[in-house]
């Protein structure tokens, strides 16, 4: 009886845990039509805030003045944030405006947000899309957000993209689960549900920002204004066709810290955390007799993440980093469980593949 009921009370939340993933990345695989494109007419502040991002900056700009979307219609903010380098300088110099933020004492992302929408609505935009200083975005993103808006849009999400698979473990961990991401953020969209905000990639409608403004200043800004929208009843929608790339830690190290300061968002929302969860299940189910149903829940999950695996692209160097996979996961997992009782860094910094460095 004993071995019974602690099977069940394992193997019943890991079961629904599964299903969290399975049941969305199902919809997500279903094809479906994007939405009707139209004659662009809305306008877009695109704002980029900027802590210390000389480096990465100008490939950002050079992303954004490709956009194939009618200039007069894009407006390119920068918040140089408690800048100590030439990043203002850089921005002014590819023709972006920059406003200036130095307030030692307030410091963090969600205060440089805060400090460019109040900047960005004065123009009166239609809309406002937020994009990090170390990312860029495909030709047509904005043609693809306006089609979403026009649909009666009030919040979108881009799809995010990690451009670094090839670089070390945490590069290659870091693209497979953003493609699992994309994947199950398109399911949930395609379910009529919510999607989570990514923190770049991110645009709201005027409106939307007038009613509910900005005022999420912890180290998950984007967590925190999800939260909001949510109890507003706002949905977020998903725009796979407007995609972002950016590049993760490739050392385990930097990728941990990143994650560490990640972990505000809650337990629930970490991946690896919940895959060790379920792990840890499946084999205490295994030494209490059951062994189908843990079978059918690794099988499940071994699936879901080959089809990462697979849509990421698999080499011989990407198949050896596959290998090393797990003890990434396992310790990400280690990591987040830890940085839970601990308060992370609101505007920290790590190492990107390139010898440049970025805000994580």
């Amino acid at each position: 009886m004993v071995a019974t009921i602690a099977a069940w009370g394992c193997l019943v939340p890991a079961t629904l845990a599964c299903l969290g993933y399975l049941v969305p990345a199902l919809a997500g695989l279903r094809r479906r039509s994007a939405v009707p494109r139209r004659r662009p007419t809305r306008t877009f502040t695109v704002l980029v805030p900027a802590h210390n991002e000389e480096d990465t900056l100008p490939r950002t700009l050079r992303s954004l003045a490709a956009l194939q979307y009618p200039p007069e219609l894009v407006r390119v903010l920068v918040v140089a944030d408690n800048c100590t380098d030439q990043t203002a300088n850089v921005a002014r110099a590819f023709g972006a405006e920059c406003s200036e933020r130095a307030e030692p004492d307030r410091r963090g992302k969600g205060f440089a947000l805060a400090f460019g929408l109040e900047h960005a609505l004065r123009h009166g935009p239609d809309a406002v899309l937020v994009l990090d200083a170390d990312c860029e975005m495909n030709t047509d993103a904005l043609g693809a957000l306006d089609a979403a808006f026009a649909a009666g849009a009030e919040a979108v999400q881009a799809a995010v993209q990690s451009a670094n698979a090839d670089d070390g473990p945490g590069g290659f961990v870091a693209a497979v689960g953003a493609t699992f991401d994309a994947l199950t953020a398109a399911g949930w969209d395609a379910l009529g549900f919510s999607v989570p905000l990514r923190g770049t990639g991110m645009a709201f409608g005027r409106g939307l920002l007038e009613r509910i403004p900005w005022t999420a200043f912890s180290a998950v800004e984007d967590a925190e204004y999800a939260a909001r929208l949510r109890r507003a009843g706002v949905r977020v929608r998903y725009c796979a066709e407007a995609q972002v790339s950016c590049e993760a830690p490739a050392g385990v190290a930097e990728l941990c810290r990143q994650r560490r300061r990640w972990s505000g968002a809650g337990l629930l929302a970490s991946k690896p955390l919940v895959l060790g969860y379920i792990v840890a299940a499946v084999a205490v189910g295994a030494l209490c007799g059951y062994l189908a149903w843990p079978a059918a829940l690794l099988t499940t999950l071994g699936l879901l993440y080959l089809r990462a695996v697979w849509a990421v692209g698999v080499t011989r160097t990407r198949a050896g980093l596959l290998l090393r996979a797990p003890g990434v996961v396992a310790r990400l997992g280690f990591v987040t469980l830890g940085a839970a009782f601990r308060r992370p860094p609101t505007w920290d910094r790590s190492h990107r593949p390139d010898g440049g460095r970025r805000a994580a």
